[in-house]
């Protein structure tokens, strides 16, 4: 470990854990990776109050631990997560799941959350729908004004910041509709307005999240 770091110096998993991703804004990095990978600007508006230079330190830290990687794409630059990177999915799943239940407890938020945050925030929620998850892969388009998750519902279903090529259903919702799922408020099939496909893939995103 780079001797400039500061460290627990701990002979413990979870203190190893936190000297690599326990700096502030770290794990919301990791959040933001998690739901696709994305330019450095894409970071940084996902990321209000993040400061343009401690946002170029992280991403160099994480480089440099082998979390996070750049690749060239189309004369720009994305962030993604390496293997190592995304093995910490489950763990921030359940972080989420475990934050969602004292969201209501939490102060007024103040910045709106960005596409991709709302995608982990949905695959916290959907890993654990248990029973309400189909067998058969469903692939479903969520708009959520004018962005776009792609949610794949099975058992390990997943939601990523992106364009679905060949979705089984397409749906939208709008910012304060995907607010009310994602802070446990009543809501029903009238949240998602069903635009095309299978309307039975529609319903079956409505029942794992409600």
């Amino acid at each position: 470990m780079n001797p400039d770091r500061k460290s627990y110096n701990q002979i413990c998993p979870m203190a190893t854990a936190l000297d690599f991703i326990g700096d502030r804004w770290t794990i919301l990095i990791l959040r933001e990776l998690l739901g696709g990978s994305a330019r450095f600007h894409e970071l940084r508006d996902g990321l209000p109050g993040i400061a343009t230079n401690l946002l170029t330190e992280r991403l160099r830290r994480l480089e440099t631990d082998g979390i996070v990687r750049r690749v060239a794409a189309h004369d720009t630059v994305l962030y993604g997560l390496t293997e190592q990177g995304a093995d910490i999915r489950a763990t921030l799943e359940e972080l989420g799941w475990w934050g969602a239940r004292l969201q209501r407890r939490a102060a007024p938020t103040v910045h709106e959350r960005s596409i991709r945050a709302i995608a982990m925030a949905l695959q916290s929620i959907l890993v654990h729908a248990g029973d309400a998850l189909p067998i058969e892969r469903l692939v479903v388009e969520l708009e959520v004004d004018g962005e776009y998750v792609e949610v794949i519902l099975d058992q390990r279903p997943t939601a990523t910041a992106r364009l679905s090529t060949e979705p089984d259903a397409r749906v939208r919702t709008s910012t304060s509709g995907i607010s009310a799922v994602l802070l446990g408020r009543a809501f029903d099939e009238s949240t998602f307005t069903h635009i095309s496909g299978n309307e039975a893939a529609t319903k079956q995103l409505v029942s794992a999240l409600s």
